[in-house]
């Protein structure tokens, strides 16, 4: 069985301001690295094989804190980077999960997002793709025991989506993850997969004002 720990980035600046950063390469802010020590921390005794990380710096910055405690060097994939946005990078978004819009505003925001991703960016479709190429190399390369890995949380979306489908909690659209949240999947020999924790931030501490 493989059990294998998802590991959010910590927060970075456009995170806190709900801006769209997809592949522009924002670091970690303070309180990033901060999520990251603390998660490193909760993960220094996970006795993990191999680490893998997207390469943009919020996410390499992450995998690095965590592999000083847990004695691991994070092996870089490129399949593992956050979407493309396109023209969207760098412009704020609605958070249609912890606010109350309107059908109509919920419709045109998705319908917007999916035609710049086509034109601009990176189409779904293709995403999903690129990411799965990255996550069966994994697997493929672990056949049992305990990995980490290190990325977005569209990227993590687009794997919990392949096995569990859109059974998001209640009142989201996605799979909700805060930044330094550690999800957990246990991967069976035939296949199988079980979640066995979601967006579990108990381990980091409230920020102080």
């Amino acid at each position: 069985m493989r059990q294998i720990l998802l590991v959010r980035h910590g927060t970075t600046e456009w995170v806190d301001k709900h801006v769209l950063h997809g592949i522009t390469d924002i670091p970690l802010n303070e309180n990033g690295l901060r999520q990251a020590r603390e998660t490193a921390r909760a993960l220094k005794s996970i006795k993990a094989s191999h680490m893998y990380t997207s390469p943009l710096s919020r996410c390499l910055q992450t995998a690095e804190i965590i592999g000083e405690q847990a004695d691991l060097k994070p092996v870089m994939l490129d399949g593992l980077k956050e979407l493309n946005f396109g023209w969207l990078e760098g412009r704020p978004f609605r958070d249609h999960s912890s606010q109350n819009f309107n059908r109509l505003i919920k419709l045109y925001d998705h319908f917007t997002h999916q035609v710049i991703h086509a034109i601009t960016g990176e189409s779904i479709r293709q995403f999903r793709n690129r990411v799965l190429v990255a996550w069966n190399q994994i697997l493929d390369e672990n056949a049992d025991g305990t990995v980490l890995v290190v990325g977005h949380s569209a990227v993590f979306n687009t794997i919990l989506i392949h096995y569990f489908g859109k059974n998001f909690p209640e009142g989201h659209t996605y799979y909700s993850m805060s930044p330094g949240s550690i999800n957990e999947i246990h991967i069976a020999g035939d296949g199988a997969a079980e979640l066995i924790r979601l967006n579990d931030v108990s381990h980091l501490s409230k920020v102080r004002a």
